[in-house]
């Protein structure tokens, strides 16, 4: 039996009284449980397991196809991010971003405290901050996308920057305070360089 924190990013119905849960795993990277009777509504039946909710799971692993869930705990939720309609779109697109681009059995920490992160700043705040695009930026340093010199013209400061913001976001240490013209060059970069990577 193998125990893993997981993070929720999607939640499907399946047949009368089941779901499917697509979940990322910090050690186990993405994993897809099928979960019976979860539709019914009782503690037995595990209602926690819900969307931008961190869990513990205890399951089997199976070399492919969905993992049979055994038992969950409840360890975070970040239910207020419905509270506000534009970040419960930046969730949902952070959700779409990662499980389009992530594979079982390939460790990612970095990306599952960012998501960590970028939710629970999305459950208290309308803010300007593009937090699906900063996820993405931790999402290629991990996988080896980013160019390890970002520098220009001899000048370390970039790369130095970008080092301490993929630091800051990982950590759940502030942000720096740039100006929303900054935030939306910042996301152009992060998104035309995850286009040329084809990642979408």
């Amino acid at each position: 039996m193998l125990s893993t924190s997981v993070l929720v990013l999607r939640k499907t119905p399946y047949s009368e009284s089941s779901v499917i849960a697509a979940t990322l795993s910090p050690d186990h990277g993405r994993l897809d449980f099928i979960i019976r009777g979860a539709k019914k509504i009782s503690a037995k039946k595990m209602p926690q397991v819900d969307l931008f909710r961190e869990l513990q799971a205890e399951f089997r692993m199976k070399n492919s196809g969905l993992q049979s869930l055994y038992s969950c705990e409840l360890l975070n939720f970040y239910d207020g991010i419905a509270s506000f309609p534009d970040n419960y779109l930046k969730a949902c697109e952070i959700g779409t971003f990662i499980l389009r681009n992530s594979h079982p059995m390939i460790p990612c920490p970095e990306v599952y405290f960012s998501i960590k992160t970028a939710f629970e700043a999305l459950s208290k705040s309308n803010a300007d901050i593009p937090w699906a695009e900063l996820v993405k930026l931790v999402f290629l340093d991990e996988h080896g996308f980013l160019p390890e010199d970002l520098s220009a013209a001899g000048d370390s400061r970039k790369t130095e920057a970008v080092e301490k913001l993929i630091n800051s976001v990982v950590s759940g240490n502030p942000l720096p305070c740039f100006p929303p013209k900054t935030w939306r060059k910042i996301a152009g970069w992060i998104d035309e360089l995850s286009r040329y990577h084809e990642l979408e």
